[in-house]
């Protein structure tokens, strides 16, 4: 497997206060790397360095056959407040960049048709949601081309439909073979698009897969239905991670469930008139130890 960026014993500290010692990892090419960990673990600082934002106290950060590889990389503080549109944003920001204004207008159309905002190209940013004031600092990450996007935290805060859009998007991107780095606490909304999943723990990096035992198999199912109907007769035999309301009057659910029950709640919520809007397995214990962070 082809690697893009290789950690090799990195060790940064701050004001006397070690923040990561030691660390080693490599970042595949064309696959989506998340790295978790608790608040102030270091999450952050080891995009930094990754980014090219801050240098490491010592080891190496090794790029692709010691070429520069071209990064983008999108904080997870982004301005409130962008008073204007995404065409006249992103053109804005590439000016400031010195891109050429024909190439720039090119790039502008490619990445609103990538990220589905065609039609929203002369709207009011002042005026999206959140999921979709993300979509266009992410754009502004990759005016120019991108061989790695670095994302901080790019799904705090999103709802579920604008969560589940940055999933069909990070897919999108890896079949470009763009790579891509983030740091998410919300781990079970990534089980379909993350490669390799890295905790930090205790200054260092644990990967999960080789680090973790594979526990019971169970599945994770979101269902759509009115907020009128009650789960309430069957509600011991599942795991609710999440019930929330969508518009008036519908919610989602969203379950986890034993593989041997899973038959039975889906048609209990069937038959209770719900859509199923995702089924996926999960491991328990790996979901378990990743739900510390």
């Amino acid at each position: 497997m082809d690697t893009i960026i290789e950690l090799q014993n990195v060790t940064k500290s701050f004001k006397n206060k070690s923040v990561l010692e030691g660390v080693s990892l490599s970042i595949p090419s064309s696959q989506v790397t998340a790295i978790v960990g608790k608040n102030g673990s270091g999450k952050s600082t080891l995009l930094k360095m990754i980014g090219g934002l801050t240098k490491p106290d010592s080891g190496q950060i090794l790029f692709r056959n010691g070429e520069p590889v071209r990064i983008g990389y999108v904080p997870e503080v982004t301005p409130v407040v962008i008073p204007f549109t995404p065409a006249e944003y992103l053109t804005h920001m590439g000016t400031i960049r010195g891109l050429q204004k024909e190439w720039l207008q090119q790039r502008i159309n490619t990445l609103l048709k990538i990220f589905h905002m065609e039609d929203d190209r002369n709207n009011r940013i002042v005026h999206f949601s959140k999921g979709m004031k993300q979509k266009v600092t992410i754009m502004q990450a990759m005016l120019e081309e991108t061989d790695l996007l670095i994302m901080d935290e790019p799904l705090s805060g999103l709802d579920l439909k604008a969560q589940s859009e940055m999933e069909e998007l990070l897919v999108s991107l890896k079949e470009r073979n763009i790579s891509v780095i983030l740091t998410c606490h919300e781990t079970k909304l990534l089980e379909k698009v993350v490669d390799q999943i890295l905790v930090i723990h205790q200054r260092q990096i644990i990967q999960m897969g080789s680090q973790q035992p594979q526990g019971e198999l169970v599945n994770k199912v979101v269902f759509e239905l009115s907020n009128t109907v009650s789960i309430v007769p069957f509600i011991d035999e599942v795991i609710i991670e999440k019930d929330m309301e969508i518009s008036s009057g519908r919610r989602l659910i969203e379950v986890n469930v034993s593989q041997e029950q899973t038959n039975k709640i889906v048609r209990e919520f069937l038959d209770r008139g719900a859509s199923i809007k995702l089924l996926a397995p999960l491991h328990k214990k790996e979901t378990e130890f990743l739900q510390q962070f």
